[in-house]
């Protein structure tokens, strides 16, 4: 085995014990980029063994190989959307089981269905890149990017830019397995050193000590998370333009440093992104009531609580992936 692949291999390990570090985390994002991570090292794995041809693995372990990576942009998705619905998770996951479906078509089916299937052979990769494309693009249109997201997005742009460099390749015959090394050494560097530098090392370097010397444990965060959401959504105080988190801390009898640690701990949004959540929420219910259908955009949104057409808009674009207008358009057909 040649210094690069061993390389590549230990990177792969690495990134697989890294992944399982944010697949037990308490917080569903970080689940998802484990996920996205497991499934990048899997691939890299994946790589590995097929430059060195080290050994041929069993049914089983070769269709996690060859699927690995059609799940990656849903888990990236889920992990740079807040907010996402885990009810839309099945509907994601249909690129992967369609393509495990064509995996074992092309490993069992009876020689006179390879035709079709060999054709599909040469179709697939352009149609996983457009997936991974797709799902960049909703990224792009929908996420509000801060430094680390763009960092994360920059990575996933190098994987897919390694992709088409590596079929382009491989169509105009100019491949090689030095320049298939360059291609994969570079979005693994990105990768690992993005996700380790960015997302892990930053949250436990500076997100923790700021709530290091609380006494609030995981057990009252939970409950306190718990016992907010509930009061908002039996109260509905965020129909109230003017509310805020001073007021909300007085009716709730807890001090604002205490709700916002929590929030932040242990749901990972501030408390006005909780608060424009529930508006969004309430705004998309009133859209879908016909007894509203007379109502302007912008009425519905001040009754929902939001202060101005413009923060309404821009949050509910957010959220939802689509104005209020397109919303209601869509559940008036």
């Amino acid at each position: 085995m040649t210094w690069e692949l061993i390389l590549f291999l230990a990177a792969a390990i690495n990134g697989l014990i890294l992944s399982l570090l944010f697949i037990i985390s308490a917080s569903k994002r970080k689940r998802f980029l484990g996920l996205y991570l497991l499934m990048f090292s899997i691939t890299i794995l994946h790589y590995v063994n097929y430059w060195a041809q080290m050994i041929n693995p069993p049914t089983a372990i070769r269709w996690l190989f060859v699927t690995a990576n059609w799940f990656m942009p849903f888990a990236f998705y889920y992990y740079m959307k807040k907010g996402a619905k885990l009810k839309h998770l099945p509907y994601h996951l249909i690129p992967a089981l369609a393509f495990t479906i064509y995996w074992a078509a092309m490993s069992f089916f009876i020689q006179a269905s390879l035709d079709f299937l060999s054709i599909m052979r040469n179709v697939l990769p352009w149609i996983k890149i457009a997936l991974f494309v797709g799902y960049g693009y909703v990224i792009v249109k929908t996420v509000k990017f801060n430094a680390i997201n763009q960092l994360f997005l920059a990575a996933y742009t190098s994987f897919i830019i390694g992709q088409i460099a590596y079929f382009l390749s491989l169509y105009f015959g100019f491949y090689t397995l030095r320049l298939d090394y360059i291609i994969c050494g570079g979005f693994v560097l990105l990768t690992y050193g993005i996700t380790y530098f960015g997302e892990y090392s930053f949250i436990k370097e500076r997100v923790k000590p700021k709530y290091s010397s609380s006494s609030l444990t995981k057990e009252d965060g939970d409950y306190l998370v718990q016992k907010i959401n509930s009061v908002l959504e039996q109260n509905k105080y965020y129909k109230d333009p003017d509310f805020n988190l001073s007021s909300f801390a007085e009716k709730l009898g807890v001090p604002k440093y205490r709700i916002s640690q929590a929030l932040n701990a242990f749901s990972e949004k501030s408390f006005s992104e909780l608060i424009n959540e529930f508006r969004v929420e309430e705004a998309k219910s009133r859209l879908l009531l016909e007894s509203s259908s007379h109502l302007k955009l912008e009425a519905i949104g001040e009754e929902a609580g939001f202060r101005n057409k413009v923060s309404f808009y821009n949050n509910f674009k957010k959220l939802v992936g689509k104005s209020p207008g397109e919303f209601r358009e869509e559940h008036t057909q």
